[in-house]
């Protein structure tokens, strides 16, 4: 997850959130070509990820396909 965090400060110039990752509104401002889902999905994913909220279901799936498209 070391990798998708540093990706999104890179993406966003933005590490105000615990850990270092952006916060929501950086996160949002995202443009990211060809992704399935909307940015929300990917969002809720990474929160999912890492822990913010055990009642959301894992999307490994959306977390990596973010990962790859942050490339």
């Amino acid at each position: 997850m070391d990798e998708v965090r540093a990706k999104l400060e890179r993406a966003t110039g933005c590490k105000i959130q615990y850990g270092g990752y952006p916060c929501n509104t950086c996160f949002h401002a995202l443009d990211i070509e060809g992704l399935r889902e909307d940015i929300h999905e990917y969002w809720l994913a990474v929160l999912a990820h890492r822990g913010d909220y055990p009642e959301l279901p894992r999307r490994d799936d959306l977390v990596r396909e973010l990962s790859e498209k942050l490339e």
